[in-house]
């Protein structure tokens, strides 16, 4: 029904069909019919916003002579804060669009809707590689391959494509992919985290494989834990040198207000590098860990974030920077959520800025960077901090409040 509608029209025409009224038998059918038409809708959409996005990176390129500063990494900076998302998401982002910039055939089926966004950003990741005269030949063999196909066929016809133009290009990225290994923590609900590991995938198989063997080995033997509790427990065990995995010691955060002190309100606890737990988890941990340190933190009666003393130093003394990184809990860069890596002087120090809370924001590396790119700059008024981009544009970042029910100022 609505495979004919320009893609302009799409949403009002959909919006205006009474679904309701339609035979019984073609109900089904018509609602299939306005989800593809809105998906082809969406892939306009985000093609258009590639295509902006490569056009931002082309104007700053150009006002950024070379050696004034990253142009590609002020454009993450920008899109990331305007589009309320992380600067990793961005940067990603960034990059499909670049990619995409050079590959106009492949571009061509996204705008149309023929494929989808995973497709194209599976593509440009295995294509970014190649060098720009050889994304145009990639482009010309495997646009006509992708109708069709999906997005893991895509990618697998992408990579064939690529090696096939250049296998030495293929050999050096897959050498920069194998040396680029790293580990991350990934809070989860109710007291759960995820390690992701990345590394050479025969030494990661390797060591599934360890602990898959000893868990099926102590199952085998009658071990009343299951499978996963086993291979977790003696992961963290062989990492930490611990007899048990629950011997580990603990740092907690006790958070109170006004309403706990006086009325013996809840309690909120924060799990330090984690997060938010229940206080009856709390208490668990803490019966179990054989040292456990506990540090109470009292808040703002007016906006419920952390409220201290102020040393005024060149550098943040430790007590200032753990003050600035509780308080801030993530980069303070709008819109990014990465771990806080850097004690950033708002105002810098060699202009007047001193080393207190108000004057201080927590960051990640990448945040630090865009922060002194050429057009860029940060303000405070003692909490919250306004970072203006070179068109003008001006984000608002508030320190997070430590409890529920606070609204940011």
């Amino acid at each position: 029904m609505f495979k004919d509608a320009p893609t302009e029209s799409v949403l009002t025409q959909v919006r205006a069909h009474h679904f309701g009224a339609d035979p019984v038998l073609d109900r089904g059918g018509h609602r299939i019919d306005a989800i593809v038409a809105l998906d082809r809708g969406i892939r306009a959409l985000q093609a258009e916003q590639l295509a902006q996005i490569a056009g931002l990176h082309s104007e700053r390129t150009k006002l950024m002579p070379l050696g004034t500063g990253d142009p590609t990494l002020s454009v993450i900076g920008e899109v990331a804060m305007a589009r309320t998302i992380g600067p990793t998401a961005a940067g990603t982002q960034v990059g499909v669009a670049l990619v995409m910039a050079q590959m106009p055939a492949v571009f061509a089926l996204f705008t149309s809707g023929v494929i989808s966004e995973a497709t194209v950003r599976g593509i440009a990741h295995e294509a970014d590689s190649l060098h720009v005269d050889d994304l145009i030949v990639a482009d010309g063999e495997l646009a006509p391959k992708l109708p069709g196909l999906t997005t893991a066929e895509a990618r697998r016809a992408a990579a064939r494509v690529v090696i096939s133009i250049d296998a030495e290009a293929a050999h050096q990225r897959a050498s920069r992919n194998r040396a680029d290994q790293r580990v991350s923590m990934f809070p989860d609900k109710d007291g759960v985290a995820h390690l992701h590991v990345r590394g050479p995938a025969e030494q990661i198989l390797a060591a599934y494989k360890a602990l898959d063997d000893y868990a099926t080995g102590l199952r085998a033997t009658g071990d009343p834990r299951t499978r996963g509790q086993i291979m977790c427990q003696t992961l963290v065990e062989r990492v930490t040198g611990l007899t048990y995995a629950e011997d580990c010691d603990v740092e907690l955060n006790l958070v109170l207000d006004a309403k706990t002190l006086v009325a013996g309100g809840d309690t909120p606890v924060e799990l330090t590098g984690y997060g938010p737990i229940c206080p009856d988890v709390a208490e668990e941990i803490i019966a179990r860990a054989p040292r456990a340190s506990v540090r109470r933190l009292f808040t703002d009666p007016v906006d419920g974030t952390l409220a201290v003393r102020e040393p005024r130093r060149r550098r943040f003394d430790r007590t200032t920077s753990a003050h600035i990184r509780t308080r801030d809990q993530h980069c303070r860069q709008p819109g990014c959520d990465l771990k806080v890596r850097h004690d950033d002087h708002v105002h810098a120090y060699e202009h007047g800025g001193l080393s207190v809370n108000d004057n201080g924001q927590g960051l990640c590396p990448r945040s630090h960077t865009i922060k002194h790119l050429p057009g860029w700059s940060v303000t405070t008024d003692g909490k919250a901090t306004v970072w203006s981009t070179p068109t003008g544009h001006q984000y608002r970042s508030d320190p997070p409040p430590l409890l529920p029910g606070h609204l940011r100022q």
